[in-house]
């Protein structure tokens, strides 16, 4: 595990929040993909990122932030984000990834989002 400055981790309603503690560079970035990729293997399908403490994002933690969206969709999970800082939501609105990836305001309506969508797949099984 990384020092508790980078990344947070828990999970709610069978989801795991990882809560970045400040900016993805060098070794931030480095244990988020790893992680991510790590929950993916081991079969975790719903994966949100807390980004309340993350100022602003450049193009390589962007650029992070959509290779862990696609690894995971392959596996057939969804990374979700949460708490973007106005910088960093207006960036995804300016690169149109506000319509690729799923943002909610905070944790709590992404994880209302998630058990509703559990239970629409659980209903039409």
């Amino acid at each position: 595990m990384p020092p508790p400055s980078i990344l947070s981790e828990h999970t709610r309603h069978g989801t795991v929040i990882l809560s970045i503690q400040r900016a993805l560079k060098g070794e931030g970035e480095t244990f988020l993909r790893q992680r991510i990729d790590d929950l993916s293997r081991s079969g975790h399908r719903d994966i949100l990122i807390d980004m309340e403490h993350v100022p602003f994002v450049d193009s390589s933690e962007l650029g992070r932030l959509i290779r862990s969206h696609l690894s995971v969709r392959q596996a057939g999970g969804r990374v979700r984000l949460c708490n973007l800082a106005p910088r960093v939501a207006a960036l995804m609105k300016l690169t149109k990834l506000d319509t690729v990836l799923d943002i909610y305001e905070s944790v709590d309506e992404a994880l209302a989002e998630i058990l509703r969508n559990r239970g629409q797949k659980a209903g039409s099984a």
